[in-house]
């Protein structure tokens, strides 16, 4: 009995140290000293956090949970992994010329989109304007499309096409473009700062909690 008393009693002394470790943790810590780049990191007290980042034109966020481990936290996105752009239809047309047109899920356009077509001939490329929709002005039997984000450095495809049809249709999902996929992502603790090094092993970034 003495010897199930004394594990009980260890057991417990690392469970409250945990707790204590995970409630000094938590709190907002902002990114510091890193030029052009702004991010926060709110760790709450519940176990769950909010991570934001902007870096010129692009935006990126991440939520989900978070726990203190052996000198450091430990982050894993909630939800799971999609791909930023879905082919949803297409169809033949009397208009000249070929067109593909990317829309948000409530159909709103997306523009700025760059989209490349792979025909017999070789390659051409538009991007999309405020309508959503890319032109090119040949009716030349496309047979593939590829899809470009520049600001978040992300292209999809090929997406198979069906080169009797001149009129595409793709959905963005603009949650997988910013979304950050932390899984079991280390921030080491270095008193009130935290270090992050997702975004390169070489550029280690300092959050200060505030």
């Amino acid at each position: 009995m003495k010897y199930w008393n004394s594990t009980r009693h260890v057991l417990l002394a690392m469970v409250l140290a945990v707790t204590a470790q995970a409630a000094d943790v938590a709190g907002h810590y902002v990114l510091h000293n890193v030029m052009e780049v702004g991010s926060e990191l709110l760790l709450k007290p519940d176990g769950t956090f909010e991570f934001a980042l902007a870096y010129g034109a692009a935006d990126y966020y991440a939520k989900g949970v978070w726990r203190a481990e052996g000198g450091a936290v430990i982050l894993n996105t909630s939800g799971k992994d999609e791909p930023p752009f879905r082919f949803t239809r297409s169809a033949a047309s009397k208009s000249p010329g070929t067109r593909v047109w990317v829309l948000a899920p409530n159909g709103e356009p997306a523009p700025q989109i760059e989209v490349a077509l792979k025909t017999v001939a070789g390659y051409s490329e538009a991007t999309t304007s405020d309508d959503g929709k890319a032109e090119f002005p040949d009716k030349n039997g496309a047979t593939s499309a590829f899809l470009r984000i520049s600001v978040y450095q992300i292209q999809a495809g090929p997406f198979a096409l069906n080169p009797a049809h001149n009129d595409f249709y793709f959905e963005i999902n603009g949650d997988a473009i910013t979304r950050v996929p932390f899984k079991d992502e280390r921030l080491v603790i270095e008193g009130t700062t935290l270090v992050m090094r997702h975004f390169g092993a070489d550029h280690p970034m300092r959050y200060e909690k505030q």
